[in-house]
This record gives C-alpha cells, sequence and structure tokens, in this order.
C-alpha cells in the first residue's frame, strides 16, 4: 500500500469501515412507512421548509402506497397553494 501525506501507510476504506463512520449519523428505519412518516415529520417541524409545502408532499408523495393520481393530486395542489399566494389580499371594508 501506498503513504499518505503524513507518511502513514494508506489504507484502503472497506464497505465496513463506510458503514462504521455512518453509523452514528444514519438510522435505518424499521420499514418504509416509519422511514416515511418519519421524513415527513422532519420537514414539518424544520424552519427552513415551507409548511404548506410540506403537508402537501406528506399527504400526497410520502405515502406507502400512493393513490394512483399522486403526481396529479400533487401538482394541482401545489398549483392553488401558489395561485392562493400570488393572489392581492382582500381589502375588507369598514362599516
Amino acid at each position: 500500500m501506498g503513504q499518505d501525506e503524513t507518511g502513514a501507510p494508506e489504507e484502503a476504506a472497506t464497505p465496513e469501515m463506510l458503514a462504521a463512520l455512518a453509523a452514528p449519523q444514519v438510522e435505518q428505519a424499521d420499514s418504509p412507512e416509519v422511514f416515511l412518516s418519519t421524513l415527513s415529520e422532519t420537514l414539518s417541524a424544520s424552519d427552513n421548509v415551507d409548511v404548506d409545502l410540506a403537508v402537501i408532499l406528506s399527504d400526497q408523495l410520502l405515502t406507502v402506497t400512493p393513490h394512483a393520481d399522486a403526481i396529479a393530486n400533487a401538482k394541482a395542489a401545489i398549483v392553488a397553494l401558489a395561485a392562493k399566494r400570488a393572489a392581492p389580499a382582500e381589502v375588507q371594508a369598514d362599516g
């Protein structure tokens, strides 16, 4: 084997070594349902994620058995959300 910049012998990274390094950072989900549920909760709890969009993703796409029209339904919900946000705010008349 060769040597690294410090002169120490290089060790080839094995899959076991890589798994050991990744293990503390990544938990494996017990099932797809647990994974998707955790992903949905994480998205909703994140400060940098649009909550309304996260709800659409969770309801339409992040399910174990998505509806046959899940993509079309998600697109329609996103377009409706965008239209709602783009519409001028209604002004209430006094009186």
